[in-house]
Protein backbone atom coordinates (compact mmCIF):
# COMPACT_ATOMS: atom_id res chain seq x y z
CA UNK A 1 0.00 0.00 0.00
CA UNK A 2 1.27 3.46 -0.90
CA UNK A 3 1.23 6.02 1.88
CA UNK A 4 1.44 9.69 1.03
CA UNK A 5 3.80 11.46 3.41
CA UNK A 6 3.43 15.18 3.94
CA UNK A 7 6.56 16.82 5.22
CA UNK A 8 5.70 19.59 7.63
CA UNK A 9 7.81 22.27 9.25
CA UNK A 10 7.07 22.19 12.94
CA UNK A 11 6.06 25.60 14.24
CA UNK A 12 6.66 26.04 17.98
CA UNK A 13 3.50 26.93 19.84
CA UNK A 14 4.90 30.23 21.06
CA UNK A 15 5.21 31.34 17.42
CA UNK A 16 1.72 30.19 16.48
CA UNK A 17 -1.64 31.85 17.25
CA UNK A 18 -2.99 30.70 20.59
CA UNK A 19 -6.50 29.35 21.23
CA UNK A 20 -7.28 32.07 23.73
CA UNK A 21 -9.03 35.20 22.50
CA UNK A 22 -7.79 37.15 25.53
CA UNK A 23 -4.12 36.34 26.08
CA UNK A 24 -2.53 37.19 29.44
CA UNK A 25 -1.07 40.65 29.79
CA UNK A 26 2.47 39.27 29.82
CA UNK A 27 1.88 37.59 26.45
CA UNK A 28 1.28 40.51 24.06
CA UNK A 29 -0.12 39.62 20.64
CA UNK A 30 2.81 39.51 18.25
CA UNK A 31 2.95 41.52 15.03
CA UNK A 32 2.80 38.24 13.13
CA UNK A 33 -0.56 37.38 14.73
CA UNK A 34 -1.88 40.90 14.09
CA UNK A 35 -1.09 40.50 10.37
CA UNK A 36 -3.06 37.25 10.00
CA UNK A 37 -5.00 37.30 6.76
CA UNK A 38 -8.21 35.50 5.85
CA UNK A 39 -6.18 32.57 4.53
CA UNK A 40 -4.78 32.03 8.04
CA UNK A 41 -8.23 31.78 9.63
CA UNK A 42 -10.74 28.94 9.85
CA UNK A 43 -12.72 30.57 7.03
CA UNK A 44 -9.63 30.44 4.84
CA UNK A 45 -9.29 26.72 5.59
CA UNK A 46 -12.81 26.12 4.27
CA UNK A 47 -14.87 26.05 7.48
CA UNK A 48 -18.38 27.53 7.27
CA UNK A 49 -19.17 30.77 9.15
CA UNK A 50 -21.62 28.92 11.44
CA UNK A 51 -18.81 26.76 12.81
CA UNK A 52 -16.37 29.67 12.90
CA UNK A 53 -18.83 31.66 15.03
CA UNK A 54 -19.25 28.67 17.36
CA UNK A 55 -15.48 28.43 17.75
CA UNK A 56 -15.22 32.16 18.42
CA UNK A 57 -17.78 31.84 21.21
CA UNK A 58 -15.41 29.34 22.84
CA UNK A 59 -12.49 31.75 22.49
CA UNK A 60 -10.93 29.96 19.50
CA UNK A 61 -10.31 32.47 16.70
CA UNK A 62 -7.23 31.18 14.89
CA UNK A 63 -6.27 27.64 13.85
CA UNK A 64 -3.39 25.96 15.60
CA UNK A 65 -0.62 24.03 13.85
CA UNK A 66 -2.34 20.66 13.65
CA UNK A 67 -5.64 22.26 12.62
CA UNK A 68 -4.04 24.27 9.84
CA UNK A 69 -2.55 21.13 8.27
CA UNK A 70 -5.25 18.53 8.92
CA UNK A 71 -8.44 20.46 8.08
CA UNK A 72 -7.74 21.06 4.36
CA UNK A 73 -6.66 17.43 3.89
CA UNK A 74 -9.87 16.10 5.46
CA UNK A 75 -12.00 18.50 3.43
CA UNK A 76 -10.28 17.14 0.31
CA UNK A 77 -11.66 13.69 1.17
CA UNK A 78 -8.33 12.02 1.88
CA UNK A 79 -7.68 9.43 4.58
CA UNK A 80 -5.45 10.91 7.30
CA UNK A 81 -3.02 9.58 9.90
CA UNK A 82 -2.17 12.42 12.27
CA UNK A 83 0.47 12.24 14.99
CA UNK A 84 -0.01 15.14 17.39
CA UNK A 85 0.93 15.83 20.97
CA UNK A 86 -1.60 16.15 23.75
CA UNK A 87 -3.26 19.57 23.99
CA UNK A 88 -2.50 20.46 20.36
CA UNK A 89 -6.16 20.99 19.37
CA UNK A 90 -6.76 17.79 17.41
CA UNK A 91 -10.40 17.43 18.51
CA UNK A 92 -11.31 20.59 16.60
CA UNK A 93 -8.96 19.45 13.82
CA UNK A 94 -11.19 16.47 12.99
CA UNK A 95 -14.64 17.60 14.19
CA UNK A 96 -14.76 20.86 12.23
CA UNK A 97 -13.98 19.37 8.78
CA UNK A 98 -16.06 16.21 9.32
CA UNK A 99 -19.09 18.33 10.27
CA UNK A 100 -18.32 20.64 7.35
CA UNK A 101 -18.40 17.72 4.90
CA UNK A 102 -21.71 16.53 6.38
CA UNK A 103 -23.15 20.03 6.06
CA UNK A 104 -21.96 20.37 2.45
CA UNK A 105 -23.38 16.96 1.52
CA UNK A 106 -26.81 17.45 3.07
CA UNK A 107 -29.85 16.44 1.00
CA UNK A 108 -31.42 18.97 -1.33
CA UNK A 109 -34.20 21.11 0.15
CA UNK A 110 -37.52 19.31 0.07
CA UNK A 111 -36.04 15.83 -0.32
CA UNK A 112 -36.63 13.20 2.34
CA UNK A 113 -34.23 10.62 3.75
CA UNK A 114 -34.99 7.98 6.40
CA UNK A 115 -34.01 9.08 9.91
CA UNK A 116 -31.83 5.96 10.30
CA UNK A 117 -30.02 6.87 7.08
CA UNK A 118 -29.05 10.31 8.36
CA UNK A 119 -25.89 9.24 10.25
CA UNK A 120 -22.80 10.16 8.22
CA UNK A 121 -20.07 10.75 10.81
CA UNK A 122 -18.72 8.41 13.51
CA UNK A 123 -16.05 9.12 16.16
CA UNK A 124 -14.63 6.20 18.18
CA UNK A 125 -13.01 7.05 21.56
CA UNK A 126 -11.26 4.74 24.07
CA UNK A 127 -12.93 6.06 27.24
CA UNK A 128 -16.37 7.26 28.24
CA UNK A 129 -14.98 10.55 29.57
CA UNK A 130 -13.27 11.35 26.28
CA UNK A 131 -16.41 10.43 24.34
CA UNK A 132 -18.52 12.73 26.54
CA UNK A 133 -16.04 15.57 26.12
CA UNK A 134 -15.80 15.12 22.34
CA UNK A 135 -19.59 14.95 22.10
CA UNK A 136 -19.89 18.20 24.04
CA UNK A 137 -17.48 19.94 21.64
CA UNK A 138 -19.48 18.62 18.66
CA UNK A 139 -22.71 19.88 20.21
CA UNK A 140 -21.22 23.37 20.68
CA UNK A 141 -20.02 23.44 17.07
CA UNK A 142 -23.43 22.48 15.65
CA UNK A 143 -25.40 24.86 17.87
CA UNK A 144 -26.34 27.22 15.03
CA UNK A 145 -26.87 24.59 12.32
CA UNK A 146 -29.40 21.95 11.32
CA UNK A 147 -26.97 19.17 12.28
CA UNK A 148 -27.60 16.94 15.29
CA UNK A 149 -25.01 14.99 17.27
CA UNK A 150 -25.14 12.29 19.95
CA UNK A 151 -23.03 10.22 22.34
CA UNK A 152 -23.24 6.46 22.98
CA UNK A 153 -21.13 4.95 25.78
CA UNK A 154 -21.31 1.84 27.93
CA UNK A 155 -22.61 1.42 31.52
CA UNK A 156 -25.53 3.69 30.61
CA UNK A 157 -29.03 2.64 29.45
CA UNK A 158 -29.00 1.67 25.80
CA UNK A 159 -32.70 2.35 25.09
CA UNK A 160 -32.35 6.18 24.96
CA UNK A 161 -29.43 5.76 22.56
CA UNK A 162 -31.50 3.48 20.31
CA UNK A 163 -34.29 6.08 20.32
CA UNK A 164 -31.79 8.83 19.51
CA UNK A 165 -30.55 6.91 16.45
CA UNK A 166 -34.10 6.11 15.38
CA UNK A 167 -35.00 9.82 15.49
CA UNK A 168 -31.95 10.60 13.36
CA UNK A 169 -28.57 12.25 14.06
CA UNK A 170 -25.73 13.36 11.78
CA UNK A 171 -22.68 12.51 13.90
CA UNK A 172 -22.24 9.94 16.68
CA UNK A 173 -19.43 9.78 19.25
CA UNK A 174 -19.06 6.48 21.11
CA UNK A 175 -16.90 3.82 22.73
CA UNK A 176 -16.16 0.57 20.86
CA UNK A 177 -18.20 -1.81 23.02
CA UNK A 178 -21.39 0.24 22.94
CA UNK A 179 -21.09 0.90 19.20
CA UNK A 180 -20.89 -2.85 18.54
CA UNK A 181 -23.90 -3.40 20.83
CA UNK A 182 -25.91 -0.89 18.78
CA UNK A 183 -24.84 -2.53 15.54
CA UNK A 184 -25.73 -5.97 16.94
CA UNK A 185 -29.25 -4.74 17.74
CA UNK A 186 -29.46 -3.17 14.24
CA UNK A 187 -30.05 0.24 15.80
CA UNK A 188 -26.89 1.62 14.20
CA UNK A 189 -26.81 1.33 10.42
CA UNK A 190 -23.22 1.91 9.21
CA UNK A 191 -23.97 1.99 5.48
CA UNK A 192 -24.54 5.80 5.13
CA UNK A 193 -21.41 6.72 7.14
CA UNK A 194 -18.95 8.71 5.04
CA UNK A 195 -16.31 9.61 7.68
CA UNK A 196 -15.05 7.61 10.68
CA UNK A 197 -12.52 8.93 13.21
CA UNK A 198 -10.37 6.72 15.47
CA UNK A 199 -9.26 9.03 18.27
CA UNK A 200 -6.37 8.30 20.67
CA UNK A 201 -5.55 5.16 18.68
CA UNK A 202 -2.49 4.22 20.74
CA UNK A 203 -4.53 4.32 23.95
CA UNK A 204 -7.29 2.36 22.23
CA UNK A 205 -4.92 -0.50 21.53
CA UNK A 206 -3.31 -0.32 24.99
CA UNK A 207 -6.75 -0.94 26.48
CA UNK A 208 -7.31 -4.02 24.31
CA UNK A 209 -9.82 -2.51 21.88
CA UNK A 210 -7.94 -3.55 18.72
CA UNK A 211 -10.32 -6.47 17.84
CA UNK A 212 -13.39 -4.31 18.44
CA UNK A 213 -12.04 -1.42 16.36
CA UNK A 214 -11.20 -3.84 13.56
CA UNK A 215 -14.72 -5.27 13.68
CA UNK A 216 -16.27 -1.77 13.55
CA UNK A 217 -14.16 -0.80 10.55
CA UNK A 218 -14.97 -4.05 8.74
CA UNK A 219 -18.69 -3.15 8.92
CA UNK A 220 -18.19 0.32 7.48
CA UNK A 221 -18.92 0.97 3.79
CA UNK A 222 -15.97 0.42 1.46
CA UNK A 223 -16.23 3.95 0.12
CA UNK A 224 -15.55 6.04 3.21
CA UNK A 225 -13.01 8.39 4.74
CA UNK A 226 -10.99 7.00 7.67
CA UNK A 227 -9.14 9.35 10.02
CA UNK A 228 -6.73 8.09 12.68
CA UNK A 229 -5.36 10.38 15.40
CA UNK A 230 -2.66 9.18 17.76
CA UNK A 231 0.24 10.46 19.84
CA UNK A 232 2.46 7.45 19.07
CA UNK A 233 2.44 4.77 16.39
CA UNK A 234 2.25 1.29 17.97
CA UNK A 235 2.46 -1.83 15.86
CA UNK A 236 -1.29 -2.42 16.11
CA UNK A 237 -1.94 1.00 14.60
CA UNK A 238 0.39 0.31 11.68
CA UNK A 239 -1.45 -2.96 11.01
CA UNK A 240 -4.81 -1.18 11.12
CA UNK A 241 -3.55 1.48 8.69
CA UNK A 242 -2.35 -1.21 6.29
CA UNK A 243 -5.67 -3.05 6.41
CA UNK A 244 -8.32 -0.34 6.59
CA UNK A 245 -6.96 2.98 5.24
CA UNK A 246 -6.59 3.84 1.57
CA UNK A 247 -3.50 5.89 0.63
CA UNK A 248 -3.54 7.94 3.85
CA UNK A 249 -1.75 11.24 4.20
CA UNK A 250 0.51 11.08 7.24
CA UNK A 251 0.74 14.43 9.02
CA UNK A 252 3.03 15.11 11.96
CA UNK A 253 3.00 18.70 13.18
CA UNK A 254 4.53 18.25 16.64
CA UNK A 255 7.27 16.11 18.14
CA UNK A 256 5.43 13.31 19.92
CA UNK A 257 6.32 11.24 23.00
CA UNK A 258 7.94 14.37 24.44
CA UNK A 259 6.92 16.11 27.63
CA UNK A 260 5.17 19.46 27.21
CA UNK A 261 7.66 22.30 27.46
CA UNK A 262 5.41 24.49 29.62
CA UNK A 263 5.25 21.84 32.36
CA UNK A 264 8.07 21.87 34.89
CA UNK A 265 9.07 18.36 35.99
CA UNK A 266 9.94 17.48 39.60
CA UNK A 267 11.15 14.03 40.68
CA UNK A 268 11.70 12.95 44.27
CA UNK A 269 12.52 9.78 46.18
CA UNK A 270 9.98 9.01 48.89
CA UNK A 271 9.18 5.88 50.88
CA UNK A 272 5.72 4.44 50.04
CA UNK A 273 4.54 5.05 53.59
CA UNK A 274 5.45 8.76 53.32
CA UNK A 275 3.75 9.50 50.00
CA UNK A 276 0.51 10.80 51.50
CA UNK A 277 2.47 13.08 53.83
CA UNK A 278 4.49 14.40 50.89
CA UNK A 279 1.34 14.87 48.80
CA UNK A 280 -0.26 16.87 51.63
CA UNK A 281 2.92 18.94 51.91
CA UNK A 282 2.80 19.76 48.18
CA UNK A 283 -0.88 20.71 48.35
CA UNK A 284 -0.41 22.90 51.42
CA UNK A 285 3.03 24.42 50.98
CA UNK A 286 3.80 24.49 47.25
CA UNK A 287 0.79 26.44 45.95
CA UNK A 288 -0.24 23.44 43.87
CA UNK A 289 -3.67 24.77 42.93
CA UNK A 290 -6.12 22.33 41.40
CA UNK A 291 -4.34 18.96 41.37
CA UNK A 292 -4.73 15.73 39.43
CA UNK A 293 -3.19 12.66 41.11
CA UNK A 294 -2.50 9.48 39.12
CA UNK A 295 -2.35 6.03 40.73
CA UNK A 296 -1.60 2.68 39.12
CA UNK A 297 -4.58 0.70 40.44
CA UNK A 298 -8.23 1.31 41.24
CA UNK A 299 -7.79 0.13 44.83
CA UNK A 300 -4.93 2.54 45.50
CA UNK A 301 -6.95 5.35 43.92
CA UNK A 302 -9.61 4.75 46.56
CA UNK A 303 -7.03 4.66 49.37
CA UNK A 304 -5.40 7.93 48.36
CA UNK A 305 -8.72 9.72 47.83
CA UNK A 306 -9.98 8.56 51.24
CA UNK A 307 -6.75 9.67 52.96
CA UNK A 308 -6.94 13.15 51.42
CA UNK A 309 -10.62 13.47 52.30
CA UNK A 310 -9.82 12.60 55.94
CA UNK A 311 -7.49 15.60 55.98
CA UNK A 312 -10.24 17.97 54.89
CA UNK A 313 -9.51 18.18 51.16
CA UNK A 314 -12.39 18.12 48.68
CA UNK A 315 -11.44 15.02 46.74
CA UNK A 316 -12.98 12.99 43.90
CA UNK A 317 -12.19 9.64 42.27
CA UNK A 318 -12.04 8.55 38.63
CA UNK A 319 -11.57 4.89 37.74
CA UNK A 320 -13.30 1.97 36.05
CA UNK A 321 -15.08 0.72 39.19
CA UNK A 322 -17.08 3.93 39.46
CA UNK A 323 -20.43 4.18 37.71
CA UNK A 324 -20.71 6.44 34.70
CA UNK A 325 -22.83 8.89 36.71
CA UNK A 326 -20.16 9.02 39.44
CA UNK A 327 -17.39 9.56 36.89
CA UNK A 328 -19.26 12.36 35.15
CA UNK A 329 -20.11 14.00 38.47
CA UNK A 330 -16.47 13.85 39.60
CA UNK A 331 -15.20 15.38 36.36
CA UNK A 332 -17.81 18.14 36.37
CA UNK A 333 -17.16 18.98 40.03
CA UNK A 334 -13.42 19.05 39.46
CA UNK A 335 -13.75 21.18 36.31
CA UNK A 336 -16.05 23.62 38.12
CA UNK A 337 -13.65 24.03 41.02
CA UNK A 338 -15.88 22.25 43.53
CA UNK A 339 -13.08 19.70 44.17
CA UNK A 340 -9.48 20.48 45.11
CA UNK A 341 -8.05 17.13 44.02
CA UNK A 342 -9.07 14.43 41.56
CA UNK A 343 -7.42 11.02 42.07
CA UNK A 344 -7.49 8.91 38.92
CA UNK A 345 -6.12 5.86 37.18
CA UNK A 346 -4.85 6.25 33.62
CA UNK A 347 -8.49 6.52 32.54
CA UNK A 348 -8.02 10.28 32.98
CA UNK A 349 -4.62 10.58 31.33
CA UNK A 350 -5.58 10.74 27.65
CA UNK A 351 -7.36 13.43 25.71
CA UNK A 352 -9.26 15.02 28.59
CA UNK A 353 -9.19 18.80 28.77
CA UNK A 354 -9.88 20.00 32.30
CA UNK A 355 -9.77 23.74 32.85
CA UNK A 356 -7.68 25.02 35.72
CA UNK A 357 -5.46 21.98 36.44
CA UNK A 358 -2.10 23.37 37.50
CA UNK A 359 -0.39 20.37 39.08
CA UNK A 360 -0.15 16.70 38.18
CA UNK A 361 1.23 14.15 40.65
CA UNK A 362 2.42 10.69 39.60
CA UNK A 363 1.74 8.95 42.90
CA UNK A 364 2.73 5.75 41.09
CA UNK A 365 5.12 5.66 38.14
CA UNK A 366 3.36 4.77 34.86
CA UNK A 367 4.50 1.82 32.78
CA UNK A 368 5.52 3.67 29.60
CA UNK A 369 7.08 6.94 28.50
CA UNK A 370 3.92 7.72 26.51
CA UNK A 371 1.77 7.50 29.66
CA UNK A 372 4.25 9.73 31.50
CA UNK A 373 3.95 12.36 28.76
CA UNK A 374 0.15 12.20 28.64
CA UNK A 375 -0.20 12.42 32.41
CA UNK A 376 2.04 15.48 32.63
CA UNK A 377 0.18 17.01 29.70
CA UNK A 378 -2.97 17.39 31.81
CA UNK A 379 -1.27 20.29 33.66
CA UNK A 380 -2.34 23.58 32.05
CA UNK A 381 -3.70 21.50 29.16
CA UNK A 382 -4.29 23.43 25.95
CA UNK A 383 -2.55 26.56 27.28
CA UNK A 384 1.01 27.75 27.65
CA UNK A 385 0.64 28.70 31.29
CA UNK A 386 3.18 27.13 33.58
CA UNK A 387 2.26 23.80 35.14
CA UNK A 388 4.01 21.37 37.47
CA UNK A 389 4.36 17.59 37.30
CA UNK A 390 5.62 15.70 40.36
CA UNK A 391 6.78 12.09 40.18
CA UNK A 392 7.24 9.96 43.31
CA UNK A 393 9.87 7.23 43.07
CA UNK A 394 11.11 4.41 45.23
CA UNK A 395 14.05 2.04 44.85
CA UNK A 396 12.12 -0.42 42.75
CA UNK A 397 11.13 2.33 40.31
CA UNK A 398 14.62 3.54 39.46
CA UNK A 399 15.38 1.09 36.66
CA UNK A 400 12.09 1.87 34.92
CA UNK A 401 12.49 5.60 35.50
CA UNK A 402 15.92 5.83 33.89
CA UNK A 403 14.65 3.74 30.97
CA UNK A 404 11.55 5.85 30.24
CA UNK A 405 12.60 9.36 31.28
CA UNK A 406 14.94 10.02 28.31
CA UNK A 407 12.24 8.76 25.91
CA UNK A 408 9.83 11.29 27.40
CA UNK A 409 12.36 14.11 27.19
CA UNK A 410 12.77 14.31 30.98
CA UNK A 411 16.42 14.31 32.05
CA UNK A 412 16.48 15.08 35.75
CA UNK A 413 17.50 13.11 38.82
CA UNK A 414 15.45 12.71 42.00
CA UNK A 415 15.90 15.52 44.51
CA UNK A 416 14.58 16.30 47.97
CA UNK A 417 11.52 18.52 48.42
CA UNK A 418 12.26 21.70 50.35
CA UNK A 419 10.63 21.78 53.76
CA UNK A 420 9.55 18.12 53.81
CA UNK A 421 11.02 15.73 56.37
CA UNK A 422 10.15 12.11 55.65
CA UNK A 423 9.97 9.60 58.46
CA UNK A 424 11.91 7.11 56.31
CA UNK A 425 15.03 9.19 55.67
CA UNK A 426 17.24 8.04 52.82
CA UNK A 427 21.01 8.45 52.97
CA UNK A 428 22.07 11.09 50.44
CA UNK A 429 25.10 10.59 48.23
CA UNK A 430 27.79 13.27 48.07
CA UNK A 431 29.44 12.03 44.89
CA UNK A 432 26.71 10.67 42.67
CA UNK A 433 23.00 10.88 42.12
CA UNK A 434 20.48 8.12 41.64
CA UNK A 435 21.46 5.52 39.09
CA UNK A 436 25.08 6.70 39.20
CA UNK A 437 24.15 10.02 37.60
CA UNK A 438 26.09 13.12 38.67
CA UNK A 439 24.37 15.71 40.76
CA UNK A 440 24.28 14.53 44.38
CA UNK A 441 20.92 12.80 44.57
CA UNK A 442 20.28 9.44 46.22
CA UNK A 443 22.00 6.11 46.03
CA UNK A 444 20.37 3.88 43.43
CA UNK A 445 21.85 0.68 44.82
CA UNK A 446 19.02 -1.70 45.46
CA UNK A 447 18.94 -5.45 45.64
CA UNK A 448 16.53 -6.73 42.97
CA UNK A 449 16.56 -10.14 44.63
CA UNK A 450 14.46 -8.71 47.46
CA UNK A 451 11.57 -7.91 45.16
CA UNK A 452 8.49 -10.12 45.57
CA UNK A 453 8.27 -12.91 43.04
CA UNK A 454 5.47 -13.42 40.54
CA UNK A 455 3.72 -15.91 42.83
CA UNK A 456 3.11 -13.34 45.55
CA UNK A 457 1.67 -10.81 43.14
CA UNK A 458 -1.05 -13.22 42.11
CA UNK A 459 -2.59 -13.22 45.59
CA UNK A 460 -5.48 -10.78 45.26
CA UNK A 461 -6.22 -10.47 48.98
CA UNK A 462 -2.76 -10.55 50.59
CA UNK A 463 -2.56 -8.55 53.84
CA UNK A 464 -1.35 -4.98 53.59
CA UNK A 465 1.35 -3.79 55.96
CA UNK A 466 0.59 -0.86 58.21
CA UNK A 467 3.28 1.25 56.59
CA UNK A 468 1.77 0.57 53.15
CA UNK A 469 -1.65 2.00 53.96
CA UNK A 470 -1.69 5.66 52.94
CA UNK A 471 -2.77 8.34 55.32
CA UNK A 472 -2.27 6.55 58.63
CA UNK A 473 -5.13 8.52 60.13
CA UNK A 474 -5.41 12.25 60.62
CA UNK A 475 -2.30 14.13 61.61
CA UNK A 476 -2.54 15.63 65.10
CA UNK A 477 -2.70 19.44 65.29
CA UNK A 478 0.56 21.26 65.88
CA UNK A 479 1.13 22.29 69.48
CA UNK A 480 1.74 25.95 70.27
Amino acid sequence: MRVAVVRMVWVPEHEYPTMSSTPPSDQRTSEKQQRLSTEDSFVGLGIAPQFVDALARQGIKYPRAVQGQVIPTILAGRDVVSLAETGSGKTIAFLAPVLQRILDDRPAKGSRIPARGRLRGLVVCPTRELADQTGAVAQHLTGGTVLRTGVAVGTTPIEPQITMLKDGIDLLVGTPGRLLDLMGQEALDPTPIQSIVIDEADRMFDMGFAPQVGKILSRMPAKRQTLLFTATMPRNAEELIERHLSGPVRIETHPHTTAATHVEQHVTMVHPSDRIDLLLHLLEQKNAGRTLVFCRTRRRTGWVASALARHGLRTGQLHADRSQAQRRRALESFSNGELDVLVSTDVGSRGLHIEGVRTVVNYDLPNTAEDLVHRAGRASHGTKRRGDAWTFLWERDLDLWYAMAPLAGVRIDPARVDGFRPSKVERPSREQGAGGKPGGGYHARHDTRKRPGPGRRKRASRPIGKDQKPGRGIRPPKSD
